[in-house]
């Protein structure tokens, strides 16, 4: 049985992509945004931001395998089943965000203002 064969496919049912690292307030208010939605989520890996969106691919049978296998993107090809989600577990995110409130969080900790020495 192959590493699939048990596999539930929890990756044909996001995709992520890399974003524009935030860098003013206009940049994380489109975060805040982005988050808003349901099934999107904000991480943090490497120092480099992504967008996760849960969305299922359209062409997974209800058995959790790839209808169109033989045609698959390239990218589905490239996936090894060393690295996969079901194999590593979590990935080493340094922030996951699933909503507007974790980020205000995160925010409040980043642009927390500095105290100024009394006279």
């Amino acid at each position: 049985m192959t590493p699939c064969g048990k596999c539930e496919a929890k990756c044909c049912k996001y995709f992520a992509f890399q974003i524009d690292t935030p860098k003013n307030k206009s940049d994380f208010e489109n975060i805040r945004w982005y988050l808003a939605h349901k099934g999107v989520k904000v991480f943090i890996e490497k120092r480099k931001w992504f967008m996760d969106i849960a969305n299922p691919c359209r062409y997974l049978t209800k058995k959790h395998m790839c209808g169109i296998y033989e045609k698959r993107p390239l990218v589905c090809r490239e996936h090894s089943t060393m690295d996969c989600e079901r194999t590593l577990g979590k990935f080493d995110h340094e922030h996951a965000f699933k909503d507007m409130k974790e980020f205000d969080v995160y925010l409040k900790k980043r642009f927390k203002p500095k105290k100024t020495p009394t006279s």
